[in-house]
């Protein structure tokens, strides 16, 4: 017999989101809470035995009453059993909302950075969480289960929960060493604090993976976010679950010879974009008068829920002008003229033209854009 469980970590609950006017912060948090909503949703859905919540469930060791009674209420509407191993961002003290007397009797809170047993009928997990800011010893060195095995022909799987950092270079949140993977013994090693979701891998007989942050909460947080449900019998299948959360697309759009910007913006963004956030960085050469960032924000608010345009296009000016200097900079730019000239094909040229401007800019030490709408 196989048991499922919902792997996740990293919702960051009640962020600041400080970079948004305060309306679109307040309703970015709001929509955090329906995140969990829709965790716990998949979790029914998918009839799995356990819910894991693998640290920073909140962003602070300090929670508002209301914001905590509120995911309670979330988790509480589920006969799922939770596990929350509290990370380095929501850490366990004698303040911490976890230390509240709102958690329903589904919910378990790791309250010790020791690891903790927990015999389910199904399996067996252990999980450990944060009581400060930093942990800078591993919990699983010199940790191991023994060998697994068959009790009266039935197979009992072991998984332990982790908030931590693989293989880091300082042991400041946690280090998790693959060594230790390897020796722990357990079927499934399930990890948070990284917020890019990892393929699963595996060392030893253990399989492990970071689940990555439900949903972004900056533009260093872009692509599909989600879950994994993780099955577990004589192996360890993983499905990854991606989220309705909102997304972050940073995105550079090059201008260089066009007269409608705001067209050019619009067309550069995807399809239904009303819920996502961007940072779009204008480049390329075009007159400063036809960029009005006034207007070109005007024209996309109602395709997006929030954009940063930063401007960093340059005066068009015409390069071959240099090829008459008895200068380095005169010199490669001749020599790719001739280049053009003796070129018949319009591909070509437009490849020429293209090097030529790469090599300019790095001649002046400028930062080269011109590829991104080639």
């Amino acid at each position: 017999m196989s048991i499922k469980i919902l792997h996740t970590a990293d919702l960051h609950i009640d962020s600041p989101f400080a970079f948004l006017p305060e309306e679109k912060a307040i309703f970015r948090r709001r929509r955090q809470l329906g995140i969990l909503e829709e965790i716990v949703t998949l979790a029914e859905h998918h009839r799995v035995d356990a819910l894991l919540i693998c640290g920073d469930l909140f962003d602070s060791p300090n929670i508002s009453f209301d914001v905590t009674s509120s995911v309670s209420d979330i988790l509480s509407s589920t006969a799922i059993p939770v596990f929350i191993a509290p990370g380095n961002h929501d850490y366990f003290h004698l303040g911490s909302p976890y230390n509240l007397n709102v958690w329903p009797e589904n919910v378990h809170i790791f309250k010790s950075s020791a690891i903790e047993r927990i015999e389910l009928p199904q399996m067996t997990l252990y999980g450990a969480g944060f009581t400060s800011p930093n942990l800078f010893r591993s919990t699983l060195s010199n940790f191991s289960l023994g060998n697994n095995s068959d009790t009266g022909g039935f197979y009992k799987p072991s998984v332990i929960m982790l908030h931590g950092e693989l293989n880091p270079r300082e042991p400041i949140y946690h280090p998790v060493y693959t060594n230790d993977i390897a020796a722990c013994g357990a079927d499934y090693l399930a990890l948070g604090h990284i917020h890019s979701r990892t393929e699963p891998q595996k060392v030893g007989n253990t399989v492990f993976a970071f689940s990555g942050c439900p949903e972004g909460r900056g533009f260093d947080e872009t692509g599909s976010k989600g879950m994994y449900l993780v099955e577990l019998g004589r192996g360890v299948n993983m499905t990854f679950l991606p989220l309705s959360g909102a997304k972050y697309y940073d995105l550079t759009v090059n201008l260089t010879g066009n007269n409608s910007p705001a067209k050019e913006i619009i067309n550069a963004l995807p399809s239904q974009s009303q819920e996502d956030l961007f940072r779009i960085t204008l480049s390329g050469e075009i007159e400063p008068n036809l960029i009005s960032i006034e207007e070109i924000s005007k024209s996309i608010s109602p395709l997006v829920f929030y954009a940063e345009i930063i401007n960093r296009t340059k005066l068009p000016r015409d390069i071959w002008s240099y090829c008459s200097e008895d200068t380095l900079r005169g010199t490669f730019l001749s020599l790719l003229r001739e280049k053009m000239d003796e070129s018949a094909s319009n591909e070509d040229r437009e490849i020429i033209d293209l090097a030529a401007r790469y090599g300019l800019d790095a001649l002046e030490g400028e930062e080269a854009d011109y590829l991104d709408n080639f």
